[in-house]
C-alpha cells in the first residue's frame, strides 16, 4: 500500500507539537532534578537520571496523544518500542553528559543548562526520528476476501 505524503505544513505542526511536549517533559525533568539535587543534595548523576526517566514518561504520553496522534495504535507494541528507544536515548544522554562533563571546564560541566543542550542534541539526532517509527500508523494487510468468493463459484 502506498503511503500518502505528508505536507510540509503538517510536518512543521507536528514538530511544533513535539516542541511543546518536549517543554512539558523538560519541566517534569526539572521538577524532579531540582529538589533531588539542590534540596536533598543527591549526586548530580542521580538527580539527572531520575529526571530523565520522568521526562521520558511525559514524552511518551505527549507523543502518543498529542504529537503523533497515535492513540488508536496498540499500546502493547508502542510501549516496548518506545521503552527501547528511550533506553537508547537515556544511555546516549548519560554518555554525552559524562563526556561533556569530563571534557568541559567545571563551571560549564556542572551547569544545569548543559543537560538541556545535550538532551536536545540526542533528541534531534536520534529520538525524534525514531519516534516516527514507534508511532507510525500500522496499515492492515489486505484480506483476500474476493479469493474465497470466487472459489465457491
Amino acid at each position: 500500500m502506498i503511503e500518502a505524503r505528508t505536507s510540509w505544513r503538517s510536518r512543521i505542526a507536528r514538530f511544533l507539537r513535539n516542541c511543546v511536549t518536549g517543554l512539558v517533559a523538560t519541566a517534569g525533568y526539572f521538577a524532579v532534578y531540582a529538589p533531588l539535587y539542590w534540596w536533598l543534595q543527591l549526586p548530580q548523576w542521580t538527580a539527572d537520571n531520575a529526571g530523565l526517566v520522568v521526562g521520558a514518561v511525559l514524552q511518551f504520553i505527549g507523543a502518543r496523544y498529542f504529537v503523533f496522534r497515535a492513540a488508536s495504535g496498540r499500546l502493547r507494541t508502542q510501549i516496548p518500542a518506545f521503552m527501547l528507544a528511550e533506553l537508547a536515548t537515556l544511555l546516549m544522554n548519560m554518555g554525552l553528559l559524562a563526556l561533556l562533563r569530563a571534557l568541559l571546564p567545571a563551571a560549564i560541566a556542572t551547569a544545569d543548562w548543559l543537560v538541556l543542550a545535550s538532551s536536545f542534541v540526542v533528541f534531534a539526532g536520534f529520538s525524534y526520528p525514531i519516534w516516527h517509527l514507534v508511532f507510525r500508523p500500522r496499515t492492515p494487510l489486505p484480506v483476500p476476501g474476493s479469493a474465497f468468493s470466487k472459489a465457491g463459484e
